[in-house]
């Protein structure tokens, strides 16, 4: 007689790791990198619009780079254990060099950034103004790779794991900034429509970089198709991406060629602006709803509060008070600089 013996595995659906202020942080460093950079190029390549639009990157890059790491510090569950990056490097690992791009981006960028008002309100500029300037993009550009491979590095989430990863998210940041540029430079109708056609182009490879993704014969492409087919939230996040894109690419269409007013303007921003953060959502937060090591999913539910929905609203407060204040502060210095 044989004895069958059957062993039963109970495994219970795990909690996610990274919550909503994880995306907050990817969705603002991405576009102040982008903003630092294009900053760069409108110092180095001067043209009759180099000045306004250094100003505006330089301003956006500013605020974005504040809000992002106060974001990061928030999805720390043990936000003391920060200073064990620098007790115990480990330069293998690409987290401990996120510790070190992060607070050096920020300081660069502050200088850089103090510099070019200096400048413009008292014709003085700070010492080693340009090695600064570098400095501020040669961070942006390890924040970049930093932020896009600390996540396609990790084999166990197949969704993550592809070099289309970081490339996506860039160019997904980079049409966010040139929306939100075009739509602020709207009065300078030469500039808005140039780039209005940037943006249209960024789009363009951005679509062409998911399909290829998505189609590829790799490992994550796999893992994307199947969460298609078995999940009707990723059928949600693909279905409202595409919307998103579209609507952003008829935006900037519409605004390469005719003069657009304030409407057409939000519309352009907060399009591809949502087509960045829903990106990064979708596959930073549903990427964790796939289970690694067992058949169950793991669902998740938005929840009201600080780790949720709170997290979310606040960080764009946070921006957006950031905004007024960064502004407000230059608009006083400027007053005092002509009654002085």
């Amino acid at each position: 007689m044989t004895r069958i013996m059957i062993d039963e595995v109970l495994a219970q659906p795990q909690a996610i790791t990274w919550l909503p202020w994880a995306v907050q942080y990817f969705f603002f460093i991405g576009i102040a990198a982008c903003a630092t950079l294009l900053a760069a190029a409108a110092r180095w390549i001067p043209r009759g619009d180099s000045l306004q639009l250094q100003r505006l990157c330089l301003f956006i890059a500013l605020t974005c780079a504040i809000t992002a790491p106060l974001a990061l510090t928030a999805d720390l569950h043990q936000t003391a254990r920060f200073w064990h990056f620098y007790a115990w490097p480990t330069p293998w690992s690409w987290m401990p060099w996120g510790a070190l791009f992060l607070p050096l981006f920020t300081l660069l960028l502050g200088l850089w950034f103090t510099d070019f008002h200096l400048n413009a309100l008292t014709g003085r500029r700070l010492p080693l103004n340009g090695a600064v300037a570098a400095g501020a993009s040669l961070t942006a550009i390890g924040l970049l790779l930093y932020t896009g491979r600390e996540v396609s590095v990790v084999l166990a989430r197949p969704l993550w794991f592809s070099y289309g990863f970081p490339v996506a998210m860039f160019m997904s940041a980079l049409q966010a900034l040139l929306a939100m540029l075009a739509a602020l430079l709207r009065q300078h109708a030469a500039l808005a429509r140039t780039l209005a056609r940037s943006h249209i182009l960024t789009l363009a490879l951005l679509a062409v970089i998911m399909t290829v993704w998505m189609a590829g014969d790799t490992l994550s492409g796999q893992s994307l198709r199947q969460w298609w087919r078995l999940s009707n939230d990723a059928r949600f996040y693909m279905i409202t991406a595409v919307a998103l894109w579209l609507l952003a690419t008829g935006s900037a269409l519409y605004t390469s060629y005719r003069p657009f007013g304030s409407a057409t303007a939000l519309l352009l921003a907060l399009s591809a602006m949502g087509l960045s953060w829903l990106l990064r959502w979708a596959f930073l937060i549903g990427g964790q709803t796939i289970p690694k090591y067992n058949a169950l999913a793991n669902p998740y539910h938005l929840p009201p509060g600080t780790d949720g929905l709170l997290a979310i609203v606040g960080t764009f407060g946070l921006w957006l008070a950031l905004i007024i204040i960064v502004r407000e502060g230059l608009s006083w210095l400027s007053r005092r600089r002509q009654h002085g």
